[in-house]
């Protein structure tokens, strides 16, 4: 009887899953998904005491400095600072395995779909962290987005980064639809040695660098939509914040009425730009 044969049928009701099933999932967590890499602030569970996380951000150029007169009274000033709220929401995601799967021995279907399980959480993560970034855009005073008309060109590129680098900022990351991938790749000066990136790079989604920034390539759902194709690009000490009140976690139950073994995936986590003047995109029709 193999491990995870032996944790599916002996482990009891609501006991925690043992490491083998947890690593399966944790490596599933990993792969092909960037968004973790470029936050630049992670809350965890011992720095969310209730139910939501009060995020402090210092106001840039709040403090001033002025001149003073000899013997005269020192000016005053401080720091300010803006506050948001973080509510991390729970996800949930509930497998069902019938003993019958078990006894006809299907365990490579059961640890794709415990593979699967974690793939998509993490994915829902990478998405809203995705999402944040456009809704950091956006959410500027001033212009943050570009027009990229048909494809995307190395204009394009540097118009996008002259609104993060107006606002003192500096362009780190460059995140690009498959479509944008391919402009990149129709451009020359893109395929030279210093630009591509290295077959190792790849498998965690960085395909290259372009004016000094990382590009990674994703299929999520809000750089390849319908309409648009999105190339983000970020200063990824300022862009992204996400709140963890319950990392991955997996828990087995049995319904003996019905002959099923369950295993229940959640987590509570929830993302936000956090310095919408670090967040920029272009797009294209």
């Amino acid at each position: 009887m193999s491990k995870l044969q032996e944790l599916l049928t002996t482990t009891g009701e609501s006991e925690l899953i043992e490491s083998e099933i947890y690593g399966t999932l944790t490596q599933a967590v990993r792969e092909n998904l960037i968004g973790t890499q470029l936050v630049a602030l992670r809350v965890g569970p011992d720095s969310i005491p209730g139910a939501s996380v009060d995020i402090d951000l210092p106001t840039k150029d709040s403090m001033y400095v002025d001149d003073t007169a000899e013997t005269a009274e020192f000016f005053k000033s401080h720091e300010a600072y803006e506050t948001f709220n973080l509510k991390p929401i729970k996800r949930t995601v509930d497998i069902q395995i019938s003993r019958e799967m078990i006894e006809d021995s299907k365990f490579a279907m059961v640890e794709r779909q415990i593979m699967e399980a974690g793939y998509q959480m993490a994915k829902k993560m990478d998405l809203r962290l995705m999402e944040e970034i456009k809704d950091g855009a956006d959410a500027n005073t001033t212009a943050h987005t570009t027009n990229s008309g048909t494809a995307l060109t190395i204009a394009n590129i540097n118009a996008t980064m002259k609104f993060i680098e107006a606002d003192g900022y500096t362009c780190t990351d460059m995140i690009v639809s498959a479509g944008h991938a391919e402009d990149l790749r129709n451009i020359d000066t893109f395929y030279e040695a210093d630009k591509l990136g290295s077959r190792e790079t790849f498998e965690r989604g960085l395909v290259g660098r372009v004016a000094g920034m990382n590009v990674f390539m994703t299929n999520q759902a809000a750089l390849g939509q319908t309409t648009y194709e999105y190339a983000l690009i970020i200063d990824r000490r300022h862009a992204l914040v996400l709140a963890e009140k319950r990392p991955i976690s997996i828990e087995k139950y049995k319904q003996e009425n019905r002959d099923i073994v369950g295993i229940a995936v959640s987590a509570r986590f929830e993302a936000r730009y956090l310095r919408a003047e670090a967040c920029a995109y272009a797009y294209s029709t």
